[in-house]
């Protein structure tokens, strides 16, 4: 066993970037740490900074997914990439090499919590890590009212009609009626205790990959059918939008429950029965929760339901 975290690392896009958001360098608790950090390298070219590190160059494990990556499987780019070659070593978490942007709420890094982190897969076969700086809650996946909705580009939901048959035709799962809640963990941050849990993990979405897109990575016809792009990101690959929706549906369907550190502790949670259950906790003040909590109801006002799409509205007839 050799412990890994692979670091996805679009350098040139996600650190040296014109976008001021996306030009911090990146983080010295990647690069002075004596963990076993890999860089799953997007960029051609081997950053300076890279320079001596555990490095793998994405084009040179599979050029036609590095392709297809870049303009429709992001992250899932590299999951893919190690079904067919088998080139990492268990057990592993995959993250972005901007965690640390994505998670101000963490008191304590990766190589701070690394031992405790991977001695849960002592127990699980599959873990999670945090993203996004908000609490560990059910994200409600009911649609209907959604879809229709002119103001539904103003809460995220770049989903149609389409998509939720097309889930129910290729994965046999009907959202909500049988799954309403998902755990809101995303990015991808996940990890395996063993290449069989990532195998499982993985061909549980394979289905729906090769109903949209042909041998060489293509669509066989147009994704918009299914999800839209939203134009609220750069670069951005709509498909993976529908990837993230359905994150944990493998977990629903195959009723296994996975671990996840968060920001106040380490949680297991089961999918299908909608639980979680805190299993270990981290010292974290209490004025600091608060703190973090209110911050996020503001942000959560402006950006979610019932109350974004509202405000949505009232920005466009002040345009108008």
């Amino acid at each position: 066993m050799k412990p890994t975290i692979y670091v996805i690392t679009h350098y040139e896009q996600n650190h040296q970037s014109s976008d001021f958001r996306r030009n911090l360098p990146l983080d010295d608790r990647f690069l002075k740490s004596d963990n076993n950090y890999v860089y799953y390298l997007i960029d051609q070219v081997l950053p300076p900074v890279l320079k001596g590190k555990n490095v793998l160059f994405e084009k040179e494990i599979d050029d036609l997914l590095h392709k297809a990556g870049a303009r429709y499987f992001a992250e899932w780019a590299f999951l893919l990439a190690e079904a067919k070659h088998s080139f990492c070593h268990y057990p592993f978490f995959m993250i972005s090499s901007r965690f640390y942007q994505k998670n101000h709420w963490l008191n304590a890094d990766l190589n701070c919590r690394w031992d405790q982190l991977f001695a849960h897969f002592e127990k699980y076969n599959w873990g999670f890590l945090p993203s996004y700086d908000r609490p560990l809650r059910w994200i409600d996946c009911t649609w209907e009212k959604r879809v229709k909705s002119k103001y539904g580009k103003y809460d995220f939901f770049p989903f149609t009609e389409n998509t939720f048959s097309l889930i129910k035709e290729v994965l046999d799962i009907d959202i909500p009626k049988q799954y309403r809640f998902c755990s809101d963990l995303f990015c991808n941050y996940i990890g395996f205790k063993n290449r069989e849990s990532f195998l499982q993990y993985v061909q549980h979405y394979t289905p729906l990959i090769e109903k949209l897109f042909d041998d060489q990575y293509q669509p066989i016809s147009s994704l918009d059918e299914y999800v839209y792009p939203t134009g609220l990101y750069k670069n951005e690959k709509p498909f993976t939008f529908l990837l993230e929706l359905l994150t944990h549906s493998f977990f629903f369907k195959t009723k296994n429950k996975f671990f996840a550190m968060h920001y106040y502790g380490f949680y297991e949670i089961d999918e299908n029965k909608t639980k979680m259950k805190k299993l270990s906790s981290f010292k974290y003040p209490f004025w600091l929760k608060v703190w973090k909590n209110l911050r996020w109801q503001w942000r959560k006002v402006k950006t979610e339901r019932p109350f974004a799409p509202i405000l949505g509205r009232i920005k466009e007839l002040l345009r108008n």
